[in-house]
């Protein structure tokens, strides 16, 4: 029996546990090396974010049950011997079922799969550096392009329906007056929603008018200005949160409900679950819903006012400036003045 924690910063030991993990399908042993190699060798390390590490768990989880699915006496792709081919193969089958084995059929999008392919890359990362693989099977292979441009993939939550939001959250009882600046963050400031969750009560300095964002992807930090309206909506908050927040805690935004959670951070799970129920209430079209509209719609504001990328990608956090050039597509008011011009062209009118 393998010990449930092994000793993965041992050099003399972790190839024989990663071997034997792997001969056993020990799931959680590998699942252990996979996260103590993003920990202490991996790109970002100890900055790396909750969300990787459970994306990237999910496809090596997908993958282990592929190969060597739970019911069978032994693998049918041997995890230590895989093949390209056989990453090829795992890559057109996920495609084609539409996601992790435990879940119903539904349409992945190229995207998602790009995800898991790298996920899986870390997995062998992993076991390379164990010394257990030879080499890494996933290096080399491409997950299927998306013909979909990024502008239109997830587009920004239009102005309007942003409006219509934030009426829906007028009142001035705790939660709409929580969720109001929740909403503010992402749709004002640009915030991504682990971002929010992340800020303490002393990232939001008031008499400057700014948000410090300390637990930006990667780990970088940056200071985000605050509209007026974002500010008013912290004050409010703040207002209000005294009487929720448990003692001692520092999150600004806390849970108002239930037994163990209440008055605790407000996690990104939470965060979503309102805002799709928002959504639904109003009668969103389905292409608008999910937090990450917010920030695109924060990123199209961002250039429509300074039509200065550079200005954008500082402001939203971007390490490449170049990813910050889809908020310049995104801007569809420009794209409606040209066609209007050109309306207004037609001597028919």
């Amino acid at each position: 029996m393998l010990v449930p924690t092994p000793a993965w910063d041992d050099p003399a030991k972790r190839r024989v546990w990663a071997v034997r993990a792997a001969s056993e399908r020990d799931v959680d042993s590998l699942l252990q090396l996979l996260a103590f190699y993003m920990m202490t060798k991996g790109k970002q390390r100890s900055r790396t974010s909750l969300s990787t590490y459970q994306l990237y768990g999910l496809a090596a989880r997908d993958w282990i049950a592929w190969a060597w699915p739970p019911e069978a006496e032994g693998p049918r792709v041997p995890l230590l011997k895989a093949t390209e081919d056989d990453v090829d193969r795992w890559l057109a089958d996920l495609l084609d079922r539409g996601g992790h084995l435990s879940e119903e059929p539904r349409l992945l999008s190229p995207s998602t799969a790009a995800a898991y392919l790298s996920g899986l890359r870390a997995f062998y990362r992993a076991l390379v550096w164990a010394g257990a693989a030879a080499k890494n099977p996933a290096a080399e292979v491409r997950a299927p392009r998306d013909p979909t441009p990024r502008s239109e993939r997830r587009p920004a939550l239009p102005y309007p329906l942003y409006i219509r939001l934030l009426e829906h959250l007028s009142g001035d009882e705790a939660q709409p007056v929580r969720d109001r600046a929740v909403v503010r963050l992402m749709g004002d400031a640009g915030l991504r929603i682990a971002e929010v969750e992340a800020l303490d009560v002393g990232d939001v300095d008031l008499s400057e008018h700014v948000v410090v964002v300390r637990a930006g992807k990667g780990g970088k930090q940056r200071t985000v200005p605050m509209t007026r309206a974002l500010s008013s909506a912290l004050v409010e908050w703040l207002g209000v949160r005294r009487a929720y927040a448990a003692p001692g805690e520092e999150a600004l935004f806390v849970n108002l409900g239930g037994r163990k959670a209440r008055g605790r951070r407000l996690r990104t799970h939470s965060i979503r679950r309102f805002l799709e129920r928002y959504y639904r209430e109003l009668g969103f079209p389905e292409r608008y819903r999910g937090a990450h509209t917010l920030r695109h719609l924060a990123g199209t504001r961002f250039y429509r006012a300074s039509g200065d990328i550079h200005a954008v990608a500082s402001l939203l956090g971007h390490a490449d400036v170049s990813t910050s050039t889809v908020y310049a597509k995104m801007d569809r008011s420009r794209l409606r003045e040209v066609v209007s011009r050109v309306g207004e062209q037609d001597p028919r009118y």
